[in-house]
């Protein structure tokens, strides 16, 4: 019941065209009532006494019922389809913009392929058990009421007869509707594994054809596959078992009702215009009790993509705004960090009592070894995360006290892989900034090498760039994703090693032009290759979740045990270092 509840409740929005849906289905069932009636005066009355009277009206309205059903049945199906596709269109939209909302650890921990297939398969599968399930079953309820009161009056005997049958389709559903649910749940969950690899692994042929790895990588896919296979084979058995078993039962209740008419028939208790209607009309009763049974079925299969869904849909943002939450109006950029401490999910602490103060206008590198939390600090503060423990302020304030789409707009992030939508250059480029002028756009690819690049092609900032930046190469979609944050013109702007993939000239050209965009703005570079720090105003060395070391470029590398100094002598040799300074 409560899944039917969370069914209706997604219909909510279709409810005048659901009540056109049932009245229009309502009226097919009425309609298709009408025939075994008519057939009924035909023999009885025509045939059996001669009133030919009635004949041309009774013809009459034989023929025109299949061509009045056929017109009721296309505008029915027209209105289904469009509830189903409105439907489906709500769902996607719905769970779309939840998942727009959820923070890095659902992300974390829920595959993209899974999410995929949530919002394709799943949605349909509930969809399609409104519009061709739950209408279909309501008009059923009317056709049986019906056939049930017209089978009485025409005899309760066989009518006691066919409904000792029906508990047969009730103990066919209880059998199988568990082993198919439990099936349906294996396959979908399979399914959410396949989609995953291939999402993983389609987007990596490069990786994998460099390192031989494509039968390995065959072999692995179809094991995956035979899993998926296994579990439809299972399922597919047992739907299939349902059905037919189902439908035995149907066969053997129609043969049991005719042979026990024409019994009648011969004893002279009904006429053997009776004993037609009624058979027609037990039919049309044991013809919905059958996809009654169908229908429970679809139930069981819903409501394991119900719960497939709840999973996203229930889940609440990690990342919460306060009420009271103020906007962001002019951000000056001055950071501090008080005692951070943080972690993922049950791990061991990644940031440990971080201590940090970034003044307004200030350029920042950070450098430090692999894992030493570098783009973690830079997650919290876009407050992708919340510190366990600390606080981190903007401006005096609480970062948690502004409002979270202000403040993350206020920021802007470069990753060590931009990402690149399937548009034009243009597009990208002005992603944060959609309404920044012409002259600006130019200005800031021209400054990180970019416009060269765009001048030669056929369509220069119109041109399509692919699904994914796909035609492009790594190192003009990095200078996109950082020339599109600088057209952002942010208050604070967070690099996190995104000049990886360019040549050491151009990532200097482009920590260049980082610099003079965001002079006077508070600007911090995750940086790998320290000579891209020596332009800093002040340089932050993290070791193990702590800031190990801070100050100028040229500073920390005279001290004598200091991380920063060792770093730098393993990137260029230690006949680069300069004289460790003099103490005091």
């Amino acid at each position: 019941m409560n899944r039917l509840k969370q069914i209706l409740a997604l219909a909510r929005p279709f409810r005048r065209s659901l009540v056109i849906a049932i009245l229009l289905t309502g009226g097919l069932t009425i309609i298709g009532m009408a025939p075994p009636l008519l057939m009924r005066r035909l023999i009885n009355d025509v045939a059996a006494e001669g009133r030919w009277g009635i004949f041309p009206l009774v013809m009459a309205l034989l023929f025109a019922v299949p061509a009045l059903r056929a017109g009721v049945n296309l505008a029915n199906s027209l209105t289904l389809n469009s509830i189903n596709l409105g439907m489906i269109r709500d769902l996607r939209r719905r769970m779309f913009r939840h998942l727009m909302r959820l923070g890095m650890r659902f992300y974390n921990s829920m595959p993209v392929g899974g999410i995929n297939q949530r919002l394709t398969g799943d949605v349909n599968t509930v969809s399609g058990l409104l519009t061709g399930g739950i209408i279909s079953l309501l008009t059923d309820v009317l056709a049986v009421g019906f056939a049930v009161l017209v089978m009485l009056g025409l005899s309760w005997r066989l009518s006691l007869l066919t409904f000792a049958l029906l508990p047969l389709y009730y103990l066919n559903y209880r059998f199988f509707s568990r082993r198919i649910r439990h099936t349906t749940a294996q396959l979908r969950t399979h399914m959410d594994h396949i989609s995953a690899t291939l999402q993983e692994r389609l987007s990596a042929h490069e990786l994998i054809q460099s390192y031989g790895q494509e039968k390995a990588e065959a072999t692995h896919f179809s094991s995956r596959a035979k899993q998926i296979m296994d579990s439809a084979i299972r399922g597919s058995t047992y739907n299939i078992s349902f059905n037919q078993l189902s439908a035995f039962i149907n066969r053997l209740g129609n043969t049991t009702i005719y042979c026990a008419g024409c019994y009648y028939f011969i004893r002279g208790t009904m006429g053997y215009g009776d004993v037609v209607a009624f058979c027609a009309y037990a039919t049309q009763l044991l013809g919905p009790v059958v996809r009654f049974a169908g229908v429970a079925n679809q139930f069981v299969q819903a409501g394991v993509s119900i719960e497939r869904m709840d999973q996203i849909m229930q889940r609440e943002p990690s990342i919460q705004e306060d009420a009271d939450a103020r906007p962001v109006e002019t951000l000056l950029g001055d950071i501090e960090v008080e005692g951070v401490t943080f972690r993922y999910e049950d791990g061991a602490p990644v940031l440990k009592d971080v201590h940090l103060t970034i003044p307004a206008g200030t350029h920042v590198a950070v450098a430090g070894p692999l894992g030493a939390g570098r783009s973690t600090l830079a997650m919290l503060l876009r407050r992708f995360y919340d510190p366990e423990e600390g606080r981190i302020g903007l401006d005096g304030e609480d970062i948690r006290r502004y409002r979270l789409p202000d403040y993350r707009s206020a920021l802007a992030m470069v990753l060590p892989q931009s990402a690149i939508f399937d548009g034009t250059m243009r597009e990208n480029l002005l992603y944060g900034k959609p309404d920044a002028s012409e002259e600006r756009m130019v200005q800031i690819a021209r400054a990180v090498g970019l416009d060269e690049f765009v001048q030669e092609l056929a369509a220069g900032y119109d041109t399509r760039v692919g699904t994914g930046g796909l035609k492009l190469s790594s190192g003009v979609r990095q200078q996109i994703g950082i020339a599109r944050a600088l057209i952002s013109e942010p208050a604070v702007l967070i690099v996190d090693e995104a000049t990886g993939t360019l040549d050491p000239e151009s990532a200097a050209g482009v920590h260049d032009a980082i610099h003079a965009a965001m002079k006077g703005h508070t600007c911090i570079v995750i940086v790998h290759r320290l000579l891209m720090a020596q332009a800093a105003d002040h340089v932050v060395v993290m070791h193990d979740g702590t800031v190990e070391e801070a100050g100028t470029h040229d500073k920390l590398l005279r001290e004598p045990k200091g991380l920063y100094r060792r770093l730098f002598g393993r990137q260029y040799g230690e006949d680069r270092l300069p004289p460790i300074a003099a103490e005091d």
